[in-house]
């Protein structure tokens, strides 16, 4: 484990999900040692539209806010919020749970709720961050700080950094995080209170290292955050902080614009991927890099993949190509320490292949990997782990699987005996579906 740990996810309001729907991460109790890899993968089972890529797009939407200050100052991003939270509900909830373990030992809830305001646009009314000993079952948390409709109900700080908070931040809550706020404004923040602004911190690097992936998604990983961050920080907190600096660098078989800044880390991805693609496809001698200025501080890149006697633009290359090369830079957060969530992980890849993935992840990787799935295959690999299959059922309840006897997830959940499976049906089913009604 990298130090950060989500326990637990919670959201109502995203898409067709009108209740909560809970995903449950780690076990209750957080004394003695942390086996965190017993608990590193979790793969949603469901029916189509279920809501299982509404629960990725919900932790898409989380990180935004956590991270971006301007993101819901973006008109495109209010129409997109407009289509995305449920139209019945008018509002989007988030409660999440997460372990921070260093030298200390942490647990963090945080809430957010996002609704409507009069002029119709989308804005944070409700934002509260909560911690405990994560040690002491008993204890109950307190609160860190609360805000409500854009001003600051709580904060964990004397009279002096309060005011001085309440000031920096006024007009500022409805539309921005506590966090990102605050790294705005981290030269007169940052050390006015040192246990308050770990908080936050860790709250932060939190969003900072949720990496959903969504294939219809165009990803804009923040850099700049990062970066800034680690130049602002004060010491105590530069020490403290188990955070180490992990970023996504997105690949795509298409054409890539990235910094001129970071092409030697994405010429050290790209020879990562080099390697994990000739596991799938042995046949590959090498990946070329088609680099050409495009601005003054950016290049634009495209992959060719070179076999030898031949070479293709990866643009051209098939659909199972083009998807693990998408999938690579997240398949490497979670190896790092990040917390990946991966929608429809299974599209286009053999079982074969992806059971051994999730092998080497489970045994391997250092954060966390939670995906979508209808693949039933490698529920015999899930099964080994704990809390590691939950079923999504078509009311968008999460039912958790439970070891029942002898009997395999997979063969449950093919025969409808899954609570909320809809899959016991037969092949005469389909009659209805085909049959002209005009008999022979």
């Amino acid at each position: 484990m990298n130090g950060l740990y989500l326990t637990n996810y919670s959201v109502k309001g995203i898409k067709s999900i009108d209740d909560w729907a809970s995903l449950s991460f780690y076990k209750k109790t957080y004394s003695g040692d942390l086996k965190m890899n017993d608990y590193c993968i979790k793969g949603i089972y469901g029916a189509n539209g279920a809501g299982k890529s509404a629960i990725i797009t919900s932790v898409k939407i989380l990180k935004e806010i956590i991270t971006n200050v301007r993101y819901l100052n973006d008109s495109l991003v209010q129409q997109k919020l407009s289509e995305l939270i449920n139209k019945s509900l008018g509002r989007l909830d988030f409660e999440i749970e997460f372990l921070y373990s260093n030298k200390i030992r942490k647990l963090y809830q945080y809430r957010l709720s996002v609704c409507k305001d009069s002029f119709g646009n989308y804005q944070i009314m409700q934002e509260e961050l909560s911690s405990r000993a994560a040690k002491s079952h008993a204890e109950k948390f307190s609160s860190v700080f609360k805000v409500e409709n854009g001003e600051i109900q709580y904060l964990k700080a004397n009279e002096d950094t309060r005011n001085l908070f309440y000031e920096k931040t006024k007009n500022l809550l409805k539309n921005s995080s506590l966090t990102t706020v605050m790294l705005n404004n981290a030269d007169s923040l940052v050390g006015s209170n040192e246990s308050l602004s770990l908080d936050l911190f860790i709250l932060l690097l939190l969003g900072i290292n949720l990496y959903p992936y969504l294939e219809e998604a165009d990803d804009h990983t923040d850099y700049f955050i990062n970066n800034l961050l680690l130049n602002q920080e004060k010491e105590y907190i530069k020490n403290d902080l188990p955070f180490k600096e992990i970023s996504l660098f997105p690949l795509h078989p298409g054409q890539m614009i990235v910094s001129k800044m970071h092409y030697d880390k994405y010429e050290k991805r790209i020879g990562q991927l080099k390697n994990f693609l000739k596991i799938f496809k042995p046949e590959l001698v090498d990946i070329d890099i088609d680099k050409k200025n495009y601005s003054e501080s950016s290049i634009s890149l495209n992959l060719i993949m070179d076999y030898g006697e031949y070479k293709v633009n990866a643009e051209f290359e098939s659909t199972g190509i083009k998807k693990l090369i998408k999938l690579y830079s997240y398949f490497q957060m979670m190896v790092e320490g990040g917390i990946v969530f991966v929608d429809e992980m299974d599209a286009n890849l053999h079982d074969v292949y992806l059971c051994a993935l999730l092998e080497y992840l489970m045994e391997h990787g250092k954060g966390q990997l939670c995906f979508t799935t209808h693949n039933i295959g490698p529920m015999d690999v899930l099964k080994r782990n704990k809390k590691s299959i939950d079923f999504l059922s078509v009311n968008h309840k999460i039912y958790p699987w439970v070891t029942n006897g002898n009997y395999s997830p997979s063969k449950l959940y093919k025969n409808g005996m899954i609570e909320g499976s809809p899959f016991n049906i037969d092949s005469v089913d389909f009659l209805s579906a085909f049959d002209d009604g005009e008999g022979e």
